[in-house]
């Protein structure tokens, strides 16, 4: 989403990169007024100077470190450069992916650079077995 620092909240604001269903989702949650998490994605894209040793076991926890997000706004306040899961405060599971560069909202779907699949914060992840996300569309690092 393009970030703005005038009243208008982001949810009205054009998407500069984004999967238009994905993004129509999250828009649609952002409109609802649900609280929404972030919940950071442990790889090595985004964490290049962990052991990978760390991030499996961090992995154990990954749902624990939940990022509360009550308005479009806080996205903005995401660590810059760190791809996370998006979803609704509530679920267990999303297939939504949400980052910010260079001041910009990303929001993405995940899939496995090996074989193509969507992957989901509970299902089977290729960044697991590979340490490496993939967008499915653009390059995020």
């Amino acid at each position: 989403m393009t970030p703005t620092t005038s009243n208008n909240t982001l949810a009205s604001q054009p998407l500069a990169h984004y999967d238009p269903e994905v993004a129509q989702r999250v828009h649609g949650w952002l409109a609802s007024g649900q609280p929404l998490a972030w919940i950071p994605i442990l790889s090595q894209d985004n964490f290049p100077d962990t052991p990978h040793e760390t991030l499996q076991s961090a992995r154990r926890h990954q749902a624990a470190m939940r990022w509360p997000i009550h308005r479009p706004e806080d996205l903005l306040d995401l660590p810059e450069g760190v791809t996370g899961w998006l979803l609704p405060a509530d679920a267990e599971d999303t297939d939504v992916a949400c980052g910010v560069w260079g001041g910009e909202v990303y929001i993405l779907g995940v899939t496995d650079r090996r074989t193509g699949r969507a992957q989901t914060l509970l299902g089977e992840r290729g960044c697991a077995a590979t340490d490496r996300c993939d967008d499915g569309a653009q390059s995020l690092v």
